[in-house]
Parts: C-alpha cells; sequence; structure tokens
C-alpha cells in the first residue's frame, strides 16, 4: 500500500471508532429498565445467572488474546492484555480475582434484598434462568476470537469499550434498589466491585489499550474489514442478549 492508501485506513478506522461509540447498545433497553424499575426476586436471579455466565467468559478470552499475540509476537498487545489478565486474576492471589470479587459482591446483594441462595459464578451455567442468547453471546464470541487476528482485536476492543458503559448502568441499578443492606455494607461488600472497575479508570484504560492494539495492527484494508467485522459481530451478538434480558424482564416483572 501507498502512503495514500495507508492513512486512507487510518482515516477510516478513525470514524469506524467514533461511529462504534454511538450504537444503540450503550444505550439499550435492559440497561434503561433496571435502572428505572425495581427487581424482585425473579428479575434479580436472571440479571445474576446470566451476567455470572456471560463475564465467566472474560479470563478464558483475554488469556486467549494473550495466547495469539505471543504466538504472533505482537508483544504490545502481549504486554497490555497480560496486564489486563493478572489485573482480572488478583495479581497472584486467587482471593482478589475478579471472578470471586463479583461472585461475592452480587451474592451478598441478592441474599441480603431478596433472600436468595448464594451461587457460584461456574454453576451459572446450570441456572434455569439462563437465557438462549446468553449461551448464544458465549458461542459467537468464541467464534469471532479464534478467526483471524485481526478479528480477534476488533472483538476485544469492542467489548472493553462496552464494559465502562455496562458496568455504570449496573451500579446505577444496585443503588436504585438497595433496601435492607446497611451503606457501609453495601459499599464495603457491593458496590466496591463496581468502583473497582469504573471509579479507578480501570476500563478506561482497558478500552484504551485494546484500541491502541487495533490501530498498530490495522496496516491494510483487509485488516480494518477483520477488525470491524469483529467488534461489530460482538456488540451485535451482545445488543441481542440485552433485548432478550429486557424481554425476559418483562415477563418476569
Amino acid at each position: 500500500m501507498n502512503v495514500a492508501e495507508t492513512d486512507n485506513v487510518a482515516s477510516n478506522l478513525n470514524d469506524f471508532f467514533e461511529g462504534l461509540s454511538t450504537h444503540p447498545v450503550f444505550n439499550n433497553d435492559y440497561f434503561q429498565y433496571i435502572k428505572e424499575n425495581e427487581w424482585n426476586p425473579q428479575t434479580y436471579e436472571l440479571y445474576r445467572a446470566n451476567f455470572f455466565y456471560r463475564t465467566e467468559l472474560t479470563v478464558k478470552g483475554i488469556a486467549h488474546v494473550c495466547a495469539r499475540s505471543a504466538a504472533v509476537n505482537d508483544m504490545d498487545t502481549l504486554i497490555l492484555f497480560a496486564y489486563i489478565l493478572s489485573e482480572e486474576t488478583g495479581f497472584g492471589n486467587k482471593a482478589h480475582c475478579h471472578e470471586f470479587f463479583m461472585e461475592n459482591a452480587l451474592n451478598i446483594y441478592g441474599e441480603t434484598e431478596f433472600s436468595l441462595a448464594p451461587t457460584k459464578v461456574q454453576e451459572a451455567k446450570y441456572s434455569e434462568y439462563i437465557i438462549p442468547e446468553t449461551v448464544a453471546y458465549r458461542e459467537r464470541i468464541q467464534e469471532l476470537i479464534s478467526d483471524s487476528y485481526p478479528r480477534m482485536l476488533g472483538v476485544a476492543m469492542a467489548l472493553e469499550t462496552h464494559a465502562d458503559i455496562m458496568l455504570t448502568n449496573f451500579r446505577d441499578a444496585f443503588r436504585k434498589n438497595r433496601k435492607k443492606l446497611p451503606e457501609d455494607v453495601y459499599q464495603n461488600k457491593v458496590e466496591v466491585y463496581f468502583n473497582s472497575h469504573v471509579e479507578s479508570g480501570v476500563e478506561e484504560r482497558h478500552a484504551e489499550d485494546a484500541r491502541m492494539c487495533v490501530i498498530n495492527n490495522c496496516k491494510t484494508r483487509e485488516d480494518y474489514n477483520e477488525i470491524k467485522h469483529g467488534a461489530l459481530g460482538a456488540i451485535e451478538v451482545q445488543q441481542e442478549m440485552w433485548d432478550a434480558m429486557y424481554q425476559k424482564c418483562l415477563v418476569l416483572a
């Protein structure tokens, strides 16, 4: 490619980043519903089971990015995602892994607010509340990140971009629905999970790092098309999951 073609690819990528930020997945009906309506035991269980099962894929996906970036000698991506993986896995301390952090926070909330028995993240897939769209989400993400290298990076970038907005919306819902948990217990045992991602800027940094990895690997029109395919594929299947969650809430409310 000549300089003009390279500049055009970079320009298209910047335009894609800007356009992606306005995708309806970031302001979907499910996010709005849980902020404006109160949970009951069934709608909270729906949220917990599907969020556990959805998010259980996160560490596996990040580890996959690390393995593939190492295989192609993409050291910049390996370094950035290895650090993200270290954060997700508690910097070597199993008790500080985000999976357990999330599990404890959502179980304390569910038990106190809705008298729900605690459940494990690894058991969520067996829940009667798991919807087909969550299963489809996992299957589609695994399919996309197993395809071309640029396509995988597009997926990672899209999901990291989505994470900050998702967790902020969920934190708003938890605040709205707190009725029984004392403020100090809620802050120190539940909201701390969301704040550790949102207030500290961790998710924003993850999104910026993922975008940089995409930029570094977008050299040709084919790279751009693959990145776009991966990103849109991830966002669209996530949108389908949230839309289905919204419809299920209307039934259970």
